[in-house]
């Protein structure tokens, strides 16, 4: 996974911390444990949770989507490990222990490997830095590793505070534009993630909640101080991907700082998704 481009402070010491709890499953010995569960996960959410706390050796098939560097912040983890289209007879070949899905995977899938007796373990999306370090906790303790949830949770909260800490003393008004003139409003990880980085983002301002779009004339009226792009698939033509190439919205980032965080720290609640908001208040201090 290629690192976000950092500030000098942001690549300090609290980073590093937190890099070294992403590493701890790597470190932590099973000796305590005589056989810790196979576990298959079939939501790309999930399954970076699941390839951030199992062991390799534990993980027997992800979804598709997460060896997807597009969609995904470990797709080379990910591709190391089988592949699924999360269908139950996919499952049933492996076998495992543990299945790891999403509230709203599908719904015959999770229904029939319950009714099979598999121990399916259902998380919901997160909108919020505390339903990150939930679901944390609860795949490590599926996959037989609360320590490892313990510490990286601990690593987000000292991550949270150390970007309390150097909140900007203005906050700028910011728009996220995304492709297809979409952007992120109230009730959303992304929407969170700015309050925590001391920011103001106007959609949400204007009521505008979750997955929004947002009107060049909105955004232009807005008279954004900081512009957030959110770059996905940006190498593959796309009606979308034309609109960021609007000539106002080209004027705007000429005139105002800009900066983009990849789709992939938004889509999912993850450690690294802590990362984005450091890089807004890097972006805040220009």
């Amino acid at each position: 996974m290629p690192p976000l481009q950092r500030s000098t402070r942001t690549a300090s010491a609290r980073v590093l911390t937190l890099a070294a709890a992403l590493c701890a499953p790597a470190l932590v010995s099973h000796s305590a444990l005589a056989a810790p569960p196979t576990v298959a996960s079939i939501n790309v959410c999930a399954d970076q949770l699941v390839l951030a706390l199992a062991d390799p050796q534990q993980i027997l098939s992800v979804s598709w989507l997460s060896a997807d560097p597009e969609e995904s912040l470990f797709a080379s983890a990910a591709s190391r490990h089988a592949l699924n289209y999360g269908t139950a007879e996919e499952l049933l070949r492996f076998h495992p222990d543990v299945v790891i899905a999403g509230a709203y995977t599908n719904a015959f899938t999770r229904a029939l490997l319950i009714r099979l007796g598999y121990h399916v373990v259902e998380l919901m999306p997160e909108d919020t830095v505390a339903e990150i370090e939930n679901n944390l906790r609860k795949v490590a303790d599926a996959v037989g590793h609360p320590e490892r949830g313990d510490q990286l949770v601990a690593a987000i909260r000292a991550e949270s505070r150390e970007l309390d800490a150097h909140r900007p003393a203005h906050a700028p008004a910011t728009v996220v534009v995304r492709p297809g003139g979409f952007t992120v409003g109230k009730h959303s990880l992304a929407d969170s993630l700015m309050t925590l980085a001391g920011i103001r983002n106007v959609a949400a301002e204007q009521g505008l909640d979750r997955w929004g779009s947002l009107s060049m004339e909105t955004l232009l009226r807005s008279a954004p101080e900081l512009l957030v792009l959110t770059g996905y698939r940006l190498a593959q033509p796309s009606l979308a991907n034309m609109m960021l190439e609007h000539p106002a919205l080209t004027r705007l980032r000429t005139e105002h700082p800009t900066t983009t965080i990849p789709a992939a720290y938004w889509a999912c609640g993850l450690p690294q998704s802590l990362d984005s908001a450091a890089l807004l208040q890097t972006a805040a201090a220009r």
